[in-house]
């Protein structure tokens, strides 16, 4: 017996020291694995948390909470049941000239790229398609304001009752989107409502107004053109008028309506009379063999020929040479004729083309010089495209994970510089 009370007594000691290693490990593996969150270290040991430990720790609650559970909760719920539906109609359209009076872009016809003319009737279109003026006008015509302050539509997505210019305009660039193809000049024009009906309508009033607007400014730019062609008009009728004075003057002064026509009578007249003449002479002569030249018929016929002579003489000074007589001869007459019939002559061209252009100019400009030519007409959608709910809440979870991550990455840096 009593070897058996040592021999239990040791039995007992051994496992008590047992149990302690193992109290030991159990706290030790506690410690080595709890070193990431100080409060549990201090549960581990025993011992209660510090009031930092304990900020930080409620700082890491509310921080999960507003940055990642909160936001991803919201956006569920918002494009998951509240956000409306939005229908969007598409239209792809080119800007095309009638008018012939516009000249040939051989860097075009090279290229084939748009004329310069097309690129800058495109950004202009483009350019009104996000300006104020297309709201002002798109308001008279459809009153565009109010299919976008739908009543079932969302708080967020419609626009608000009292939103000035700039606000509606900052509005309807979210709702209207325009892109322009370099190379073929397609411009497709995209626009969003709260029905399919509005978005196809408001589409419909974008292109007719873009196309009054670039026809309007074709207009004005006419009406220049149009009056400049009737003053050039109106000057070359007048100097035509001038000329025709001074040309008739110059024939009531002179006698003569032609040159042609007076130097072709002169000319016969005086071969008729160089005829005549030599007719006499040829008499003369003949009849000098057998009568004297005394004679009284001798005589006559000797005058008639000095008559023929002077009136050759006379014709002659008619058409040019010397002239005592204070009277033009048919030289200087033509040289001031021949210059003011040249001068007439310009003066009816000038006004034959001026007439030819103004005739042109008109018949254009009552033509609709600039065409909108829609290959895609704006469509009706069948379903709603906006807004991509899965696309909006994947972003806003990523959003929010993003900044979680970063606030937690700050309150732990900041309780180790604290610690």
């Amino acid at each position: 017996m009593t070897n058996l009370k040592p021999d239990i007594q040791r039995s007992t000691a051994l496992q008590k020291s047992r149990s302690a290693t193992k109290a030991l490990s159990a706290t030790a593996r506690k410690l080595r694995f709890s070193t990431s969150n100080r409060s549990k270290l201090y549960e581990a040991a025993g011992l209660r948390p510090r009031l930092a430990d304990r900020v930080f720790r409620w700082a890491t609650i509310c921080v999960t909470f507003c940055f990642l559970i909160l936001p991803i909760v919201c956006a569920i719920i918002y494009y998951g049941s509240v956000a409306s539906d939005q229908y969007q109609s598409e239209a792809r359209f080119v800007v095309r000239t009638s008018a012939p009076a516009i000249g040939k872009d051989q860097l075009g016809k090279i290229t084939g790229l748009p004329s310069a003319k097309i690129v800058q009737d495109t950004q202009i279109v483009t350019n009104f398609v996000h300006s104020r003026a297309i709201l002002e006008a798109l308001e008279l015509q459809i009153g565009v304001r109010e299919r976008f302050m739908v009543k079932d539509a969302d708080f967020f997505a419609r626009l608000k009752s009292d939103a000035t210019y700039e606000e509606f305009l900052d509005y309807w660039d979210g709702m209207v989107k325009t892109s322009v193809s370099p190379s073929s000049g397609i411009i497709t024009v995209t626009a969003r409502a709260f029905s399919a009906a509005d978005a196809r309508d408001i589409l419909t009033a974008i292109i007719a107004a873009s196309e009054r607007t670039i026809n309007q400014l074709s207009d004005r730019i006419w009406k220049d053109v149009i009056a400049t062609s009737k003053a050039n008009l109106d000057r070359a009728s007048e100097k035509l008028r001038d000329v025709r004075e001074r040309v008739a003057t110059q024939q009531n002064k002179t006698g003569v309506l032609t040159i042609e026509g007076s130097s072709s009578m002169l000319s016969n007249l005086l071969t008729t009379l160089q005829k005549e003449k030599i007719e006499l002479e040829q008499s003369y002569s003949v009849k000098l063999e057998s009568v004297s030249k005394e004679a009284p018929q001798m005589r006559v016929l000797a005058r008639e020929i000095q008559s023929k002579q002077a009136q050759i003489d006379g014709l002659q000074r008619q058409i040019a040479g010397p002239n005592q007589s204070s009277e033009q001869n048919l030289a200087n007459v033509s040289a001031e004729l021949s210059s003011l019939q040249f001068e007439l002559q310009l003066a009816e061209q000038q006004f034959a083309a001026s007439v030819r252009s103004f005739e042109q100019v008109q018949f254009i400009s009552k033509q609709q010089l600039m065409y909108l030519d829609s290959f895609l007409e704006p469509s009706l959608p069948d379903e709603a495209l906006y807004p991509t709910r899965a696309f909006w809440v994947l972003i806003v979870a990523l959003t929010s994970l993003v900044a979680w991550v970063s606030s937690i990455g700050a309150l732990v840096l900041t309780r180790n510089k604290l610690a």
